[in-house]
């Protein structure tokens, strides 16, 4: 019986090509080349000024968090609602997370809950595009402008997805992307920093090579840096990846598109669509079981199984984590935790498999 995956590449000519020669001609003086290339091409997608490609997307958003100066005694408002790196990455400087509910529709930070969430050593929010779904950004930067706060935008899953026709990852003080395998673009692990602030951007870029800066000799470091830098040869499938970036979003759209069509109409089920003025990448087509279904979702995931259907559960509440605190009732994030389902979505899935995932969902929802 055929795997049908819950993400994964697609993978033409081009991307071994470009492994293939930076396999052979990535060493030496060219040692940097393809990761130079990757910034470039970044930085011209997204209309930015500064790109610092990195290990992983984690790195990224630590860099962030640290070329922000946060630290021990801030606290930065969080989405409880994502894969804990978001969180780990603020925990890491020693700042406090203060996680704060999600938009139902959109599984995005509630600007409304950022509100609430802020107290006089809060220093900056921490948001997710979630899973290529975007979050309010005018909203939040004029909650961000009006209480002196920066944002880092979590775009993990959404490297070109818009808001009111801008990138996201392009709004706040910081982006941070990743090209881990599962995302819309990959290099296996790898990730991406971007900036219009020349200040910032420098900072990070020191802090991603170990704090070197060779002012007293060779090797020199005056800070207590991190090796978060990419490598020459990851960065090359990046790079075909990035390139190829509107036909992997076409990929993913048509896939979304699939679904929507065959579920629509079903009963209980909420897809999560872009709103308005937005555009998503659909990096992980995503449905919420509403309670009036009361087949129990871990239920339904195990029965996929059965049949090598591999679709996900949602991400449960950070701040329910052991190393973490909940100061708020954030009741959809509970909620999509426990009733969200990412749909199979890998790219190189065909409309019949896309088929055969909705006829096993709906008779399995209806299953009693």
């Amino acid at each position: 019986m055929k795997k049908i995956s819950f993400a994964g590449p697609s993978i033409t000519q081009k991307e071994i090509d470009y492994v293939i020669d930076a396999t052979r001609n990535g060493f030496y003086e060219n040692y940097i080349t393809h990761t130079r290339k990757l910034e470039a091409k970044l930085a011209e997608y997204l209309e930015v000024k500064y790109v610092i490609a990195t290990h992983c997307c984690t790195h990224a958003l630590h860099l962030a968090a640290l070329s922000l100066g946060l630290g021990e005694g801030d606290e930065v408002i969080v989405t409880d609602f994502s894969w804990v790196a978001t969180a780990h990455s603020i925990a890491y400087t020693g700042a406090k997370c203060v996680f704060v509910d999600i938009d139902k529709d959109s599984w995005c930070i509630d600007p409304e809950a950022i509100k609430a969430g802020i107290t006089d050593k809060t220093k900056a929010i921490m948001l997710v595009h979630s899973f290529g779904q975007t979050a309010e950004m005018d909203k939040i930067m004029d909650i961000a402008n009006e209480y002196n706060l920066s944002v880092i935008e979590d775009a993990a899953p959404a490297l070109g997805s818009k808001y009111k026709g801008k990138k996201v990852g392009t709004f706040g003080d910081i982006g941070c992307f990743s090209f881990q395998g599962a995302k819309l673009t990959v290099s296996g692990e790898g990730g991406a920093f971007v900036t219009n602030d020349e200040v910032l951007y420098n900072k990070a870029l020191l802090l991603s090579s170990m704090g070197r800066t060779d002012s007293n000799g060779v090797f020199w470091s005056d800070y207590i840096g991190y090796q978060y830098t990419i490598a020459n040869l990851t960065a090359a499938l990046a790079l075909a990846q990035v390139e190829r970036i509107d036909e992997l979003i076409s990929i993913k759209r048509s896939i979304f598109d699939r679904y929507e069509k065959n579920l629509n109409a079903i009963s209980g089920i909420k897809i999560i669509k872009e709103k308005k003025d937005c555009f998503s990448n659909y990096c992980y087509p995503s449905i919420l079981l509403e309670e009036s279904i009361l087949t129990e979702r871990d239920f339904i995931l195990a029965e996929l199984r059965k049949n090598n259907i591999h679709c996900r559960p949602a991400f449960p509440q950070m701040s329910s984590f052991p190393m973490y605190e909940s100061r708020h009732n954030n009741n959809v994030a509970e909620l999509v935790g426990r009733r969200g389902i990412s749909l199979s979505s890998a790219a190189e899935l065909t409309m019949d498999d896309i088929d055969f995932v909705s006829e096993c969902l709906i008779k399995l929802i209806t299953y009693k």
